[in-house]
């Protein structure tokens, strides 16, 4: 039950416009009665200029990990990747 509600809320999050962790974390609270941990890990890319040789960097969100405590109080780990 926790994980199909903690599946709804993370698809209907927008990674690519305004979000906060803190937001997540505060309504990841609300249905599951405890503050959950999550972790936002990025990956990151070097584009290269070819012309003026510059480069730039670019960061994407890879993946969000979310822990939390199940019905029989065993911690639980669920990992989404970000697209």
């Amino acid at each position: 039950m926790k994980e199909e509600a903690i599946r709804n809320y993370i698809a209907s999050v927008d990674f690519n416009r305004d979000w906060k962790l803190s937001t997540i974390k505060e309504n990841l609270r609300k249905f599951l009665g405890e503050e959950p941990g999550v972790d936002i890990i990025y990956k990151k890319d070097v584009m290269l200029n070819e012309v003026n040789g510059e480069a730039k960097e670019i960061e994407k969100i890879d993946k969000v990990v979310v822990v939390f405590t199940d019905i029989d109080n065993r911690f639980r780990k669920m990992e989404f990747r970000i697209d």
